[in-house]
């Protein structure tokens, strides 16, 4: 691999520029117990912090810091970041991997959130916190091989407290030792009784946790979503009628149960609290979409809702907060020039004409299985998904015609759904036992997982070979087991190597960080789920993430320009709080921290790791599920995979390096 550094950026380093000194200070030391609120805003971009859509969070990242260069862990997907917020440590380290997992051939049952059967030989989404209980059992209490965040606060004795999305804020807190609140349950048990006893609703699947609870008759649903908006097709989501967050309610229930009665009664020393938006409006309609707009004020007013809460409590100058997401999101959507932007017109996307500035996308959605079984790379191929429909999203031409074309069960043995079902793509659910080749895809969004039962070499690199063939895909990362496999990474390479629990691909699907949807910048392939919105890419737009931070530990209107990353909030509450969590992938953000001495510096501001190229390829356009003739890309062969980085040390003697984007090159 070829190692460029930036070399105007080198020497401004070796002069000296970007390095840092204050004070040193422990700012647990001081008497009182200091309280650190960690305030997740799901998806959130940096561009959307506005002093017009959100003013509070505007004036705290103003007042407070600015990580100007904050890295979400790759994949970015939310699962995987809770993972590195919980611990300060990518996959490699903490063992974790998400959203969506394949255990490999195994007959493990277990139940999720609302107590329905889960078959785990099919890929699972770890979402859930029966699940996550699941899988920890599966593993011998071992999910993860490091120690979490509040696993610390609690050895030390602190109290601890997790608001808000399913799995991603109960994985913070997986064995239960402090309090909590979720979309689906309470927890311990008592606190369950006591917000019951004082008049508070319980999330209706509290009973799945805690069967001795009975919710009342007029506890209702207070964390249930509201209506999705969707075309005449009923399963295309519909951004011109759906211009509100369907989430807001659930998350203002959740806050304000927290606010008033967990805070003042429980008095937690470290709370974590994880809403879903704006990343899940963001998926229905889009981070351009009005809906998304309406979503982030509604964030903004529940920050300002809890600042006034804090004051009145007395607790405001004790508290440090730290606002972050777990990643950026994109726009789900093809090359405009293959699938162009269209206009939505009487509940329909119109099938002809194009509309580049105020327009929808009608493509970006790739069946994977089904591209790898058609095209005759793997026989056995599956992904643990029924019949999908989904006329637009999986790719409108400029004339009309799809990508995947609208198809009649006739009778209905193909789907399993009645006679005369519509779908766009057969079943590939996962057969048991599977086949001793068999090829299982978690499908994840903006990246894919492939496990290869066998463990083929030539079966990867066959994989392998499709997948850089095809341009909706990007970069590829491949088991470092399988040794060298040009035009990829080894899986070590970008921290995601832990044998017997990472796939045997990991797959980006390919994106343009530059073409935009309803104005926002970022567009990028997903697999199937009929998203407008998605993450999980290698793109700079999902990577560079939002992370600010205000309080009495932190410096006042100051923007830091350091890369940091989501591996480095845990080990700097753990650092405000003196918890011993040693040995972090992630380093303490001191340059943001007052009366702080340790110096910390920019040793390699871009650094671009390129793999080696594959030529003589043929590269096919996204148009058809199987190749032809006629998707031929002409006048490109060859493909290698670039990958750019940056480095910061301090003077502990600490050294990390950030993952910018990995992009795949065809020319």
């Amino acid at each position: 691999m070829k190692h460029r550094p930036n070399l105007v950026c080198m020497s401004l380093m070796l002069c000296g520029i970007m390095l840092l000194s204050v004070h040193n200070s422990d700012p647990a030391a001081a008497g009182t117990q200091r309280k650190v609120i960690l305030f997740v805003w799901d998806g959130l971009r940096p561009d959307s912090v506005t002093p017009k859509t959100t003013p509070n969070l505007w004036g705290m990242s103003q007042g407070g810091v600015f990580f100007h260069k904050n890295h979400s862990t790759y994949p970015t997907f939310t699962m995987m970041n809770s993972a590195s917020i919980n611990t300060g440590d990518f996959p490699g380290k903490s063992g974790f991997y998400g959203n969506w997992v394949w255990l490999g051939p195994n007959t493990l049952q277990g139940k999720d959130f609302s107590n329905r059967p889960v078959h785990f030989s099919q890929p699972v989404f770890t979402e859930d916190w029966n699940i996550l209980t699941s899988l920890n059992a599966y593993y011998s209490g071992h999910l993860f091989l490091v120690t979490r965040l509040l696993e610390a606060a609690q050895a030390k004795g602190l109290k601890t407290c997790i608001v808000g999305k399913s799995g991603a804020a109960f994985m913070f807190d997986l064995t239960r030792a402090g309090c909590g609140i979720d979309e689906n349950m309470a927890f311990p048990e008592p606190l369950a009784a006591e917000l019951q006893n004082n008049g508070y609703p319980l999330p209706e699947n509290t009973p799945v946790m805690w069967p001795g609870i009975k919710l009342g008759a007029n506890n209702g649903r207070p964390t249930a979503s509201g209506a999705k908006s969707f075309l005449s097709d009923g399963v295309t989501l519909d951004p011109t009628a759906g211009t509100t967050s369907i989430f807001y309610s659930a998350d203002l229930y959740m806050l304000d149960t927290y606010l008033n009665y967990i805070l003042p009664n429980k008095d937690p020393d470290l709370s974590v609290i994880w809403f879903r938006d704006p990343d899940s409006t963001e998926h229905l309609y889009g981070p351009g979409s009005a809906a998304c707009t309406d979503s982030l004020a509604g964030m903004d007013a529940m920050l300002g809702r809890m600042l006034t809460r804090l004051k009145a409590l007395g607790i405001y100058d004790n508290t440090d907060i730290m606002v972050v997401s777990d990643h950026g999101h994109s726009s789900v959507a093809g090359d405009v020039s293959l699938f162009p932007l269209r206009d939505i017109r009487s509940g329909a996307a119109v099938t002809t004409g194009a509309n580049p500035v105020g327009g929808y996308s009608v493509s970006g959605d790739v069946r994977l299985a089904q591209l790898l079984t058609d095209n005759g790379i793997a026989a056995n191929v599956y992904d643990g998904s029924g019949c999908i429909k989904d006329p637009v999203m999986s790719g409108m031409l400029p004339q009309g015609a799809r990508v995947y074309p609208t198809l009649t069960d006739t009778e209905g043995t193909v789907c399993g759904k009645g006679p005369g079902y519509q779908y766009n793509t057969r079943s590939f659910v996962v057969p048991a036992p599977p086949p001793e080749d068999a090829v299982v895809i978690a499908a994840n969004g903006g990246s894919d997982y492939l496990y290869v039962a066998n463990k083929n070499v030539n079966t990867v690199k066959g994989i392998v070979s499709f997948l850089q063939s095809r341009e909706e895909f990007g970069a590829i990362f491949v088991d470092d087991s399988y040794g060298a496999v040009r035009g990829t990474f080894k899986m070590s390479t970008v921290n995601l190597e832990m044998t017997g629990r990472n796939p045997d691909i990991i797959v980006s699907y390919n994106y343009n960080e530059n073409a935009a949807v309803q104005g926002m910048k970022g567009t990028e392939y997903e697999s199937m789920l009929g998203n407008r919105g998605m993450h999980g890419s290698f793109s700079p737009v999902d990577v560079h993430n939002t992370l600010i931070a205000s309080g009495p530990d932190f410096k006042s209107g100051f923007h830091d320009h350091v890369p940091s990353g989501n591996i480095d909030v845990a080990p700097t509450i753990a650092h405000l709080l003196s918890l011993n969590l040693p040995n972090t992938d992630g380093r303490v953000l001191y340059e943001a921290i007052k009366n702080s001495r340790t110096r910390v510096w920019v040793t390699l501001p871009r650094s671009v790791l390129t793999s080696g190229p594959v030529k003589g390829l043929t590269f096919y356009k996204p148009t058809a599920i199987m190749n032809a003739n006629c998707m031929i890309d002409h006048g490109k062969s060859s493909y290698k995979t670039e990958l750019v980085t940056s480095t910061v040390k301090d003077s502990t003697g600490k050294s990390v390096t950030y993952f910018d984007y990995a992009k795949a090159l065809r020319q």
